[in-house]
C-alpha cells in the first residue's frame, strides 16, 4: 500500500471542522485522498495533531475559498 502524502494549507476564511474553529492564517494539514481503498482524508491541526476525517467532497469545498496551498499564501 503506497504512503499518502500530507499537504500543508493556510486558512483564508474562517470555518469550523471537527469541533475546532479555524481562523485566517491558521495552518492545517490534509492527507491526500486514497481512491483505491476509499479511505477518508485525515485532517491535522497546526501542531500536527489528528482532528477528524473528511470526505473528498468536503475537501473540495474547503479548497473553494477556505484554504489555499501553503506555498500560495501571501
Amino acid at each position: 500500500m503506497p504512503i499518502r502524502s500530507i499537504n500543508k494549507y493556510t486558512v483564508i476564511k474562517r470555518f469550523s471542522l471537527g469541533k475546532v474553529l479555524y481562523d485566517k492564517l491558521d495552518t492545517i494539514y490534509v492527507q491526500e485522498h486514497d481512491p483505491v481503498n476509499k479511505e477518508p482524508q485525515k485532517v491535522f491541526n497546526g501542531e500536527k495533531e489528528y482532528v477528524t476525517d473528511i470526505s473528498s467532497d468536503v475537501y473540495l469545498s474547503l479548497r473553494k475559498g477556505f484554504i489555499i496551498d501553503h506555498q500560495e499564501a501571501p
